[in-house]
């Protein structure tokens, strides 16, 4: 024993399986115990004893080679072997997952394998993601590789375990190895593997194979048992594990971010749950110090564990159908919602009010592609609303838009006092009261204006602008001071002034000069010459456009050096509509092929939907638009009602004129295929108009019989299409009824099939007291009466009309009034089963019933024999009904009696099957 170990065993444990698998890495040919090159070799003794075990060979001429240097695939394949037969595996995926990125799939298949087998039990882990198989290894490597061997086969922690022992080190150049080789250098000189007589362990210097063969010898003859195995606590890694597990993430919530701190605590702790996988592992979240927190507590028997987690919370889909809230009552809230997907019967929407209390609404029924919506809550307000509100995913502040509301409201009163007093309310900064007429106009001519952010803006604004009277004197006196037009300019871009167009100057210098200027010219003054000499340079501007690029300039002029609409006027705004519209219609003049004069069509309609509407648009005469387009004269003087006439109005012509032709055109030798198409030329030129063609009328089957009848019309007569709708329509009507004939009279048809024709057959006619009568009654009621129809069938004229079937005959039958016979046959049916009467009377004896029942000839009921009927009979006499707690004989003749056969059929089928079965 030495002084660093309480018990060293000299024992040789390596097996033969071992032994092999050394000598074919570390030695890959001869075997011999008297190598010529090793007498006398330091390493000779540990050479020796490895060749006498068979662990390691020589080379063919005799040779061992001790001090040829090992490569780091060398090491490789030794520890990959070794691994290998104390049971590890060669992963199956060793070819085509590379665990080194310097190894292909067409790298050497026995590297490949046992690089597999070393990387992924970590004994070998390369470096930077690396291999290196070419690079010899070094001493502070090789200590690496041997320590983690053994850690894995022996399922120990040596470098642990030497951590914690107290001894006298002789390597003395540690210092100079690599961090992570220094504790394994310290495993071997601890257990003596190191030699103590070379102290210099000399880590970045090349392994040979000698040195490798004394490192190996000494460590698979040290005897390890002195370390212990680490015990696992599999509950404490169980719950270690889970922990890795949970994650931060997003759950969705109804109210997202505003839904309670329960409902928020739920859905993390179901999110949570879902990520644990970890078997028996609890986890408990509470919420955590601030907001978005969650501390999660895992355990598992006695380990436990804690993470915090950082959660965001989602709005579900139902909330964001809220996309605007436009306002909020005591008794309501009017909201803008996405285009409903599809028709909902009982819509709702999710409120929560400034204390984060849910607010109950009414369910609207709503239809597909709605967005707007009002909903009434259930218990209304006793209060008018405050503070910030969420409807869906949208916050809606009440105060601020009541102060928004206020500030408008008061700017248009042009009162002042209350103004001033309503900015200041709103708590809105920088108010200056001297400014508050500023204000007034500010507030009353701004375009946008939608909120206090918007007001606040103004504001900000009207301060930048706002002139002293010094300051306004000072700029006067600089115009009037100014000599030329450089420092006119100068002057004029004083915040007094606004709207200087520096473009303009050699006319706002002629003005000022011709204006004759004194100390008492006001700033007023100046500025009507500022904005009468941008008015008739956009006029000009205006007057010598010709394109789209030049007349959008002319907009920008506008809106940059026209004077401000202040309530009501509305000129300015005006002017930039007029000068947009203007626009598009040149766009439509320098539209060159069909799709660009249509867009710029619909842009010329969103401008001035009043002249030229977006239903008087057509997508299917984008080619009519380009010819009309083409033959027009279009101008900057070009209104909007004469390109609607030359263009729109001169397409629809042209197109209804050419769907005309298509149609008159057709004749006996036509085809379907081309009857068709006229019509769908028809259906697609009228689509946009009130006097339509309607495609969906049309049956495939019948267009032969459509060209027929559309054959003698002539051009002017096609021009309605309501005119070849009636004819579609008549057509439709003739062929439909002969198609309904001929199942009335087919006996392969079913009872639901003749029911259907009949119905269709009363529909088409024209209505009189048969048709209404069997129109109105009900679906198994008709389905008895098609079936009476099909019994008689024998009985139908031939051949059988439309007329026939629903003539109201005085005397009817099959042959002259097939409905009318039916019914009178249905009706008398229903009678004679009613005529049992009431049960309850003295007059309803067994006797009675049974005649009543042989007359009404059930099926089943007739093959009976004449006891068994008056049993069946027996039984129907019996039928009651529950009535205030007591049974109560069934009235036929009264509030009992049956309406439909298979009423009837249903009792006497009942008593029937019980007769039969006693």
């Amino acid at each position: 024993m030495t002084s660093k170990q309480s018990s060293k065993y000299k024992k040789f444990i390596v097996g033969a399986a071992t032994a092999a698998l050394v000598a074919s890495a570390v030695a890959p040919v001869a075997s011999a115990k008297d190598f010529k090159d090793t007498k006398g070799n330091t390493h000779e003794p540990a050479i020796d004893a490895l060749s006498d075990a068979g662990v390691i060979t020589g080379y063919p001429d005799g040779s061992f080679l001790p001090n040829k240097t090992l490569t780091r695939s060398d090491v490789v394949k030794l520890m990959g072997k070794w691994l290998v037969s104390e049971g590890y595996k060669v992963p199956t995926d060793y070819k085509t997952n590379m665990r080194f990125k310097d190894l292909k799939p067409t790298s050497n298949d026995e590297l490949l394998q046992y690089a597999a087998v070393v990387k992924e039990n970590g004994v070998f882990n390369g470096s930077n993601g690396n291999l290196l198989a070419g690079d010899n290894i070094t001493r502070e490597n090789m200590a690496v590789v041997i320590v983690r061997a053994f850690d894995t086969v022996e399922d120990i922690e040596l470098v642990k375990y030497v951590k914690d022992q107290d001894f006298k080190k002789d390597v003395t150049d540690l210092a100079k190895a690599k961090a992570e080789a220094r504790t394994a250098i310290d495993v071997l000189d601890f257990f003596d593997i190191t030699n103590p007589a070379a102290p210099a362990f000399n880590p970045k210097a090349t392994t040979t194979r000698g040195h490798f063969a004394t490192f190996l010898h000494k460590s698979i003859n040290t005897d390890f048992s002195e370390v212990k195995a680490p015990v696992v606590n599999v509950d404490k890694v169980a719950v270690d594990a889970a922990a890795e597990q949970v994650k931060a993430g997003a759950v969705t919530v109804a109210r997202g971010n505003y839904a309670t701190d329960a409902n928020k605590l739920a859905a993390v702790q179901t999110y949570v749950t879902s990520l644990v996988t970890e078997k028996d592992v609890v986890a408990i979240v509470v919420a955590g110090k601030t907001a978005g927190e969650y501390v999660v507590t895992l355990t598992k028997g006695e380990a436990k564990a804690e993470k915090t987690i950082a959660m965001t919370f989602d709005f579900t889909a139902d909330d964001l159908n809220v996309t605007k809230v436009e306002s909020i009552t005591k008794t309501s809230v009017k909201v803008t919602l996405k285009a409903l997907a599809q028709n909902e019967t009982a819509f709702t929407i999710n409120v929560l009010d400034d204390k984060g209390n849910a607010v109950e609404v009414n369910p609207l029924s709503l239809e597909k592609g709605e967005t707007e919506a009002t909903f009434t809550f259930k218990t209304p307000l006793t209060v008018d609303p405050t503070g910030v509100w969420v409807i869906g995913a949208v916050k809606y502040n009440n105060d601020a838009i009541k102060n928004f509301s206020d500030i408008v409201t008061a700017s248009k009163t042009k009162n002042e006092v209350t103004t001033l007093a309503a900015l200041k309310k709103a708590g809105l900064a920088n108010i200056v009261d001297a400014n508050i007429t500023d204000y007034v106009t500010a507030i009353n001519s701004a375009a946008t204006k939608e909120n206090l952010a918007d007001i606040q803006s103004i504001i900000d604004k009207a301060n930048d602008t706002t002139v002293s009277a010094g300051e306004a004197a000072a700029a006067v006196k600089a115009v009037n001071d100014a000599t030329n037009q450089v420092q006119l300019l100068s002057a004029l871009q004083h915040k007094a002034f606004a709207r200087v167009n520096a473009s303009w100057i050699v006319t706002y210098k002629a003005k000022v000069d011709a204006l004759a200027l004194t100390p008492a010219t006001t700033v007023a003054k100046i500025q009507e010459q500022i904005d009468a000499t941008n008015s008739a340079a956009i006029l000009a501007a205006n007057e010598a456009a010709t394109t789209v690029a030049t007349q959008n300039a002319v907009t920008e002029l506008i809106k940059l050096y026209t004077v401000a609409d202040v309530t009501p006027s509305t000129t300015k705004a005006a002017a930039v509509k007029a000068s947009e519209i203007k626009a598009v219609v040149f766009g439509v003049k320098e539209a060159t092929t069909a799709a660009t004069v249509y867009n710029a069509l619909v842009k010329v309609s969103e401008l001035d939907s009043v002249k030229l509407p977006a239903t008087a648009l057509n997508a299917n005469l984008k080619a009519e638009y380009l010819k009309a387009k083409n033959a027009a004269a279009i101008t900057g003087a070009t209104t909007v009602s004469v390109l609607k006439t030359a263009v729109v109005t001169a397409a629809d012509t042209a197109a209804l004129d050419s769907a005309a032709d298509a149609i008159v055109a057709l004749t006996e030798t036509s085809t379907a295929a081309e009857v068709k198409a006229a019509l769908q030329k028809l259906a697609d030129v009228t689509s946009h108009t009130a006097d339509k063609f309607d495609m969906t009328k049309v049956n495939d089957a019948s267009l032969l019989y459509y060209g027929t009848a559309l054959k003698s019309l002539d051009k002017v007569a096609v021009g309605s299409a309501a005119l070849v709708n009636a004819i579609i329509a008549d057509v439709n009507g003739t062929n439909n009824a002969t198609a309904n004939l001929e199942i009335v009279k087919d006996a392969s048809a079913t009872v639901a099939q003749v029911r259907d024709a009949l119905t269709e057959i009363a529909s088409s006619a024209t209505s009189n007291t048969v048709t209404k009568a069997y129109l109105n009654a009900s679906s198994q009621v008709k389905l008895e009466v098609a079936q009476l129809v099909i019994d008689n069938r024998s009985k139908l004229a031939t051949p059988l009309t439309a007329e026939l079937v629903i003539a109201n005959a005085v005397t009817a039958t099959y042959a002259n009034g097939v409905l009318k016979s039916a019914m009178a046959d249905h009706t008398d049916k229903i009678a004679g089963f009613n005529a049992i009467g009431n049960l309850a009377a003295v007059s309803s004896t067994i006797s009675n019933t049974k005649s009543k029942l042989d007359g009404f000839a059930y099926p089943s009921y007739t093959g009976l024999t004449d006891s068994q009927k008056l049993v069946v009979a027996e039984e129907i006499n019996k039928l009651t009904k529950i009535v205030d707690g007591a049974p109560k004989a069934l009235n036929f003749s009264g509030v009992d009696k049956v309406t439909t056969i298979k009423q009837a059929n249903d009792y006497v089928a009942a008593a029937v099957a019980k007769v039969l079965n006693k």
